[in-house]
């Protein structure tokens, strides 16, 4: 037989792995029930053998296995024939339980844990009524026929093959518990030692004593069962059980609470990750921890070879420890750092998000600022303007003298702006005052002004200069590509309002100009922008009220 048709004929008993698992049952019943008296049925074991390498849930049953490997697995096999006996086979069919018990928990479908369980319980089946009467003479059946179960036991094995475990994607390494093999270990060697014990102590026959004892570790099983999850009265054995192996000496709560007081207490983010790390090393079993973020690089305490790391985009964590970890340390400590890297990566986004921001209102200040020379420039471009045109010149000296003062107020409140760019307040003003000088600026351009505030109403000075310089500007360069534009400046009700008898803005552009900077043809763009957000911050709202042929109005009122 080739090397591919073996490779094959293993992969196909792989799969089939109740056929295995029965006739391996079937020679371990033989030899329980007398048969490994005999030398000839002896050679039954190492068969036996063969068939539980192949079905172990431990390591895939197709694999190739080296020299070295054969020649142990020969010694083993041909040194436990040699010495095989009741108490070999005892131990023996304890282990197998306990390997059936550990795979029952990861089959996913019923037929197959179904099989699984009738494995175990023939098991127990051949341990109490094959193995251990042939401990010794004065453990008898009596009643009991022990020929029957000889004879019709081997009957149940077929019915595993009715419940095939052929699951399609199962990985032999991955499907078996430990700590429930163990459990199914320790709670069939307590019932057979038990039996053994209260029969031998009680002075009862075999059968009375399995009977006596599989009552009281039935009422056993029924307490712990009852203790590990509870239905009322206490959380339960099974869950301060779970909390320990979880927590390993540190509970997750209590991290959470140094985590938040780190993260309360240190601003910084890279003091925030050596205060962290400098926890970690309270820990009776960590020794050193070391850290590497935003190039930043810094360690506590010692290392050593036994080490755990949490790696993360731009930065890495490592924990130092005493002695090698187990797995449970392992995912635990994982958990820990992923944890801090959380809070980490949260505070270090704080900051830059503040960074941004005082950034951004930097900008957004600057481009105000910027807007509000260009609209200076502007005016003192028309006062030029007039200036060169023949005329009286008392007339050009009181317009100058009007005018000049008012561009060097709003210099001087411009360079202000500058200086203080996350504190821009408007001074309240009189109404009326703010609304002579608004006139007083553009007595040359040719508007119609309508209304007026009250007496006693005042407003802040900076943002309605910023709102009507920003309006009054684009009206005028509008009608420098509309000429006889008509312009219309009011003040009613204490909102202002400039209005056009021009073209209505296209619908996109009526929809970004108060949201969002658009592209201008006169000026950068975000003019009207800013003067929005500038309203909405003074508890005004500037709006586009009207959008229609012939009727585009801008009005600036307090925001309800």
């Amino acid at each position: 037989m080739d090397a591919d048709t073996k490779g094959k004929l293993a992969a196909r008993l792989a799969d089939w792995s109740h056929l295995l698992l029965a006739a391996h049952l079937m020679m371990l019943h033989v030899l329980a029930f007398g048969g490994w008296k005999i030398p000839a049925v002896r050679l039954l074991w190492v068969a036996a053998l063969g068939l539980f390498l192949i079905w172990q849930p431990f390591v895939a049953g197709e694999r190739r296995i080296s020299l070295q490997q054969g020649a142990v697995l020969f010694v083993v096999a041909l040194g436990s024939t040699w010495i095989l006996g009741p108490w070999l086979l005892l131990i023996w069919c304890g282990a197998l339980a306990a390997a059936i018990g550990g795979r029952v928990l990861w089959t996913e479908r019923r037929g197959e844990r179904t099989g699984y369980l009738l494995a175990l319980g023939y098991v127990i089946g051949v341990t109490i009524f094959g193995v251990v009467p042939e401990i010794s003479p004065k453990v008898v059946l009596d009643p009991l026929p022990r020929d029957a179960f000889l004879r019709l036991m081997p009957f149940l094995l077929p019915l595993l093959l009715v419940f095939p475990a052929r699951a399609p994607q199962r990985r032999a390494g991955d499907a078996f518990d430990l700590f429930y093999g163990m459990l199914v270990f320790l709670v069939l060697a307590v019932f057979v030692l038990g039996a053994l014990a209260y029969m031998l102590v009680g002075g009862v026959d075999y059968v009375e004593a399995l009977f006596s004892t599989s009552l009281t570790m039935a009422g056993a099983l029924l307490v712990v069962a009852w203790s590990w999850n509870p239905r009322a009265g206490f959380s339960g054995v099974g869950s301060a059980v779970s909390r320990y192996l979880l927590s390993v000496g540190m509970p997750l709560e209590q991290w959470l609470v140094q985590l938040a007081e780190e993260n309360e207490r240190e601003a910084d983010p890279a003091a925030f990750l050596r205060a962290v790390m400098g926890r970690l090393q309270s820990m009776p079993w960590v020794v050193g921890s070391s850290w590497e973020a935003a190039g930043v690089a810094g360690e506590s305490g010692e290392r050593t070879a036994f080490s755990h790391q949490h790696q993360a985009t731009n930065f890495s964590l490592a924990v130092y420890f005493r002695v090698p970890p187990s797995p449970s340390m392992r995912w635990h400590v994982e958990w820990l750092l992923r944890l801090a890297a959380e809070f980490y990566l949260v505070k270090r986004q704080t900051h830059e998000l503040q960074r941004m921001s005082y950034l951004q209102a930097v900008y957004e200040t600057g481009s105000r600022v910027t807007h509000d020379v260009k609209n200076l420039l502007q005016s003192m471009q028309g006062l030029c303007y007039a200036a060169a045109q023949p005329g009286d010149p008392a007339q050009l000296a009181g317009l100058l003298g009007k005018q000049l003062p008012l561009i060097t107020e709003r210099l001087r409140v411009t360079l202000e702006k500058l200086q203080t760019p996350l504190a821009e307040r408007g001074e309240l003003v009189p109404a009326d005052e703010w609304w002579r000088r608004l006139r007083a600026r553009y007595a040359t351009s040719d508007l119609t002004w309508r209304g007026g505030p009250a007496a006693d109403e005042r407003l802040p000075a900076n943002l309605f200069d910023s709102v009507a310089e920003n309006l009054l500007q684009n009206a005028l360069a509008k009608r420098q590509r509309h000429p006889g534009l008509g312009i219309e400046v009011s003040f009613v009700a204490g909102a202002l309002s400039v209005a056009d008898d021009g073209s209505p803005l296209a619908p996109p552009l009526a929809a970004a100009i108060l949201h969002e900077p658009v592209d201008s043809e006169d000026g950068l763009g975000i003019g009207l922008y800013h003067a929005a957000r500038q309203a909405d911050a003074a508890g005004y709202a500037l709006a586009l009220s009207e959008n229609r042929p012939g009727r585009v109005v801008f009005s600036l009122s307090v925001r309800h």
